[in-house]
């Protein structure tokens, strides 16, 4: 897919704040129309993203942070801009896009970047050169390349290109694609071609290469998954979203979803999108509701809380 490095874009040049929200880093967060306050913490933080292309915006000026150590979810209908807008963090945006705001990343401090405040050094990911964020943000797309001769190794050490200023490895990458395999739980697929792989199989793949790209980077580097769940089985589902719950014990995560009830289970936030701008962002119960559903989707929706999650039942509103 073409792309280009979002790198050197014009800036807000907008005021920032900061305040704690559950170890959320929000500076500058804006809710429909309201600027919220926040302390600096871990994570990643959009602040005032907007991107167009010739007649028309994808992005309108959205504000939003993912926490280090929970996952966050992107919700909102087809064509909302969730991909657009997690691809652009990822530093890849449309031919002729024109691109606005700025991505920030805060890890521990000792970690690579401008010393940020409370223990944080923080990088501004928009402004650095691609091989840098490439090491600092890894995206697993929804059509991610997959070479069927390749083998689920091979595949993986791709990962580890970043890294180098030319094509070559060392040692060191070859520990860094085994724990990467080990972490993905995809060690006994190593061997195996990609073309034989399941759905679910692939997708571990997929996480894998992230892991190896971002092996050796700052601790807390963030991880980006584009509708990881879709076109896998419940069980392959239950199965990923597992792993994701324990990669995002150090680092944040963030995933689209078209499932609201999977989102509200399994994700500790949610950021509603609805035509390139941010409806809501925060705790799944306090996002989703009632009015915001019917509001962004055109539909009733009853929301139930189950043993093992949310419950959401839906129906047409003229039915």
């Amino acid at each position: 897919m073409s792309g280009r490095d979002a790198s050197g874009r014009e800036t807000l040049g907008r005021e920032v704040h900061g305040e704690t929200q559950r170890g959320l880093e929000v500076r500058g967060e804006t809710q429909r129309g309201r600027e919220v306050h926040g302390e600096t913490q871990h994570g990643l933080e959009v602040r005032g993203l907007t991107i167009a292309v010739p007649g028309r915006t994808l992005v309108d000026d959205a504000s939003w942070s993912a926490p280090t150590g929970q996952i966050t979810a992107l919700v909102g209908p087809n064509g909302a801009g969730k991909s657009t807008m997690l691809r652009a963090i990822a530093g890849v945006v449309p031919e002729r896009a024109t691109v606005r705001g700025e991505v920030h990343l805060s890890t521990a401090r000792g970690a690579t970047g401008r010393l940020g405040t409370a223990g944080l050094d923080t990088v501004r990911l928009d402004t650095v050169p691609a091989r840098e964020r490439a090491r600092r943000v890894a995206l697993v797309e929804q059509l991610a390349d997959a070479v069927p001769q390749l083998t689920a190794r091979e595949a993986v050490r791709l990962g580890r290109t970043p890294h180098h200023r030319m094509l070559g490895f060392s040692i060191g990458d070859d520990g860094a694609v085994e724990a990467a395999l080990a972490d993905a739980g995809a060690t006994t697929l190593a061997e195996r071609r990609l073309g034989a792989l399941s759905g679910g199989e692939l997708q571990r793949v997929h996480i894998a290469r992230a892991l190896a790209q971002q092996a050796g980077s700052a601790p807390g580097s963030a991880l980006l998954l584009d509708e990881p769940t879709n076109h896998l089985d419940v069980a392959w589902q239950l199965d990923l979203l597992e792993l994701v719950r324990r990669l995002a014990a150090d680092r944040p995560v963030v995933l689209t979803v078209h499932d609201l009830a999977l989102a509200a289970t399994h994700a500790d936030r949610v950021v509603l999108v609805d035509g390139g701008r941010v409806i809501a962002a925060g705790d799944a119960d306090a996002v989703l509701t009632s009015d915001r559903i019917r509001s962004v989707y055109g539909v009733e929706a009853s929301i139930d809380a189950a043993p093992d999650g949310v419950a959401i039942r839906y129906r047409r509103i003229d039915a």
